[in-house]
């Protein structure tokens, strides 16, 4: 049975005093993406303009920090007029790439930086509710921009809906919701005043079986219901056992429903990358949510 006073500083939050220039470098990559995502359609609305205010107000104190008292500034001065053109959205993308140089960034990797903008781009195309064609188009073109991401979460996932795209050029309602669904779960900005996490969706053809008895669980993320040392007595009452890292004999790593701030990518971190890594060498533990694991839990009776 695992120490549980393990995960005393993780419930705290005392780690994400240690976060600040990765952050900066995540915070960048994200507001890249969402200006490539709200225009990708090539008109940009209120709704996709009130994302720019959901950036800034997810900063929080940041914003009087260089440089982002610099993207704030220039952030505010587009939107002044309540009107963002191609023009002025150009300019925002042609700063944060200011910022962001690969070459000389001691952080990530081209996947990371990819998967942030990800989160930023998906955030963009569904802000209004709704992917029209111009917004599937751009998705298929950015997937097939971005190659490095295949057999990564959340891109793979994304892989049955834009073949579809590539095959038909749009997608059936039910489809579409989905996607929407997802897009808005994964996204990387959530609309000013929404103070509800959306449960992390999935897309069809991702089936989930989880096996408690005698299995090994690792947590990452923030439960909205339980801190981690609850969530690992759960599992072992239950027979399985609660496990702190990753590692080749775990059997599942269960992302918990609200993103931790201090993750790379807004919607995971280190562990599930990790694990994902672990799985492209053909090992290494499934990775699942923390309602699945929930939902399995109560056919046992727990409640």
């Amino acid at each position: 049975m695992l120490d549980t006073t393990y995960f005393d500083a993780y419930d705290s939050g005392t780690f994400r005093n240690f976060c600040a220039p990765a952050q900066l470098h995540k915070d960048l990559n994200t507001l890249y993406g969402l200006i490539v995502g709200i225009q990708a359609d090539g008109h940009i609305n209120e709704t996709e303009i009130e994302l720019l205010h959901s950036w800034v107000n997810s900063i929080g104190t940041l914003k009087s920090k260089a440089p982002y008292f610099k993207l704030v500034a220039k952030i505010n001065e587009i939107l002044e007029d309540g009107i963002v053109t191609v023009e002025e959205a150009e300019d925002l993308i042609w700063l944060c790439r200011s910022y962001l140089d690969y070459n000389t960034n001691p952080y990530y990797d081209v996947i990371t930086s990819a998967t942030q903008q990800l989160g930023g781009f998906l955030a963009g195309i569904s802000a209004d509710n709704t992917i029209n064609a111009g917004e599937l188009n751009a998705l298929r073109n950015w997937s097939s921009e971005n190659e490095s991401l295949f057999n990564t979460w959340p891109f793979d996932a994304l892989l049955p809906a834009i073949d579809r795209i590539s095959a038909d050029r749009q997608l059936p309602a039910d489809e579409h919701g989905e996607l929407l669904s997802f897009c808005r779960s994964v996204s990387a900005i959530k609309p000013v005043g929404q103070t509800k996490t959306e449960t992390v969706a999935k897309l069809p053809m991702q089936a989930v079986s989880i096996l408690i008895q005698d299995s090994t669980f690792c947590f990452t993320g923030e439960s909205p219901n339980y801190t981690r040392k609850e969530l690992a007595k759960i599992v072992e009452m239950y027979g399985g056992v609660a496990a702190a890292s990753v590692t080749t004999q775990l059997h599942y790593l269960v992302i918990c429903d609200v993103p931790n701030p201090a993750w790379a990518f807004q919607m995971y971190g280190r562990k599930v990358e990790k694990a994902m890594n672990m799985k492209k060498k053909g090992s290494g533990p499934e990775v699942v949510f923390e309602q699945d694991l929930l939902d399995v839990l109560k056919t046992f009776g727990y409640s």
